[in-house]
């Protein structure tokens, strides 16, 4: 027996799997990455990061809380991406999971950017500049960059959540 051609919700299901893999990944390598910063000695270390962290302790102990479930929604927004190229309906709930945490991280995300992040690296850039005439330019750019980098944040997690909530797998799922 064949199954029914792709319609235009198995695509759609199949374009958030591919991209919720795609995420999971980069924020897997990311972690990995990262926690050296959250977990070793921050003495000695050097870079932003780790010069912020050592500024700031409830920044610190922010990053360092947030690492295990920031892991943990890593793992299953992969292995989400994985069942919503297959069709699976449990996938398409462990999906809408993940996107409601997006929403909720992208939220405390911000809160953090403006309270913690988007000051740090507005003194350190521009401390950086050396003719006075960029500094307004250089402000507005880092305060920009931060904005629009909160907004993409919320972005992505809320129109999953929307397409996802929307639409059903197919019964027939694939053959």
């Amino acid at each position: 027996m064949e199954s029914p051609p792709p319609s235009q919700s198995t695509t759609l299901f199949q374009v958030i799997g591919g991209l919720y893999i795609l995420f999971g990944s980069f924020t897997l390598v990311s972690m990995v990455q990262n926690s050296s910063v959250c977990f070793a000695p921050l003495e000695g270390q050097t870079g932003l990061m780790a010069e912020m962290m050592r500024g700031n302790p409830a920044y610190a102990s922010y990053m360092r809380v947030l690492f295990f479930p920031s892991l943990l929604y890593a793992l299953v927004q992969f292995g989400s991406g994985v069942g919503l190229l297959r069709l699976s309906p449990l996938a398409r709930k462990a999906a809408l999971a993940c996107a409601l945490y997006g929403i909720v991280a992208a939220l405390f995300t911000a809160w953090l950017t403006i309270t913690y992040t988007l000051p740090f690296t507005l003194a350190h850039t521009l401390q950086q500049v050396k003719n006075p005439a960029m500094l307004v330019t250089t402000r507005n750019v880092t305060l920009a960059s931060g904005y629009i980098g909160i907004a993409l944040g919320l972005l992505y997690p809320l129109a999953a959540f929307i397409l996802l909530k929307r639409n059903k797998i197919p019964r027939y799922g694939i053959a």
